[in-house]
């Protein structure tokens, strides 16, 4: 099993399989359908970048149907998208790159 570095709340690092991050992507995505008042309240907060969230949900819906080799430039979108200190949206573009080379 491959296993990544992630960073949670930019402070404290850990070791995480790639499917336990893939489960919780979709997790994440599950909640924010049946919810869709907590992706706004997320992305209002300025914690979301709205485009990237859909380009990320197109991703993990592609990954979903086990469609991912049309999702490349999907994922390279998504990460021209990332700012400097969006720390968790760079693991999760670390993750899906990942995701790629499988």
């Amino acid at each position: 099993m491959l296993q990544i570095p992630v960073a949670y709340n930019g402070i404290t690092s850990c070791v995480v399989t790639l499917r336990e991050m893939e489960k919780k992507f979709f997790d994440i995505l599950r909640i924010v359908q049946k919810n869709p008042v907590f992706g706004k309240t997320l992305m209002c907060g300025g914690m979301l970048d709205e485009k990237r969230m859909e380009i990320l949900y197109e991703i993990l819906y592609a990954i979903d149907r086990g469609e991912l080799t049309d999702t490349r430039n999907d994922i390279f979108q998504y990460g021209s998208l990332i700012g400097k200190k969006d720390l968790l949206a760079r693991q999760i573009f670390l993750c899906l790159l990942i995701l790629l080379d499988e």
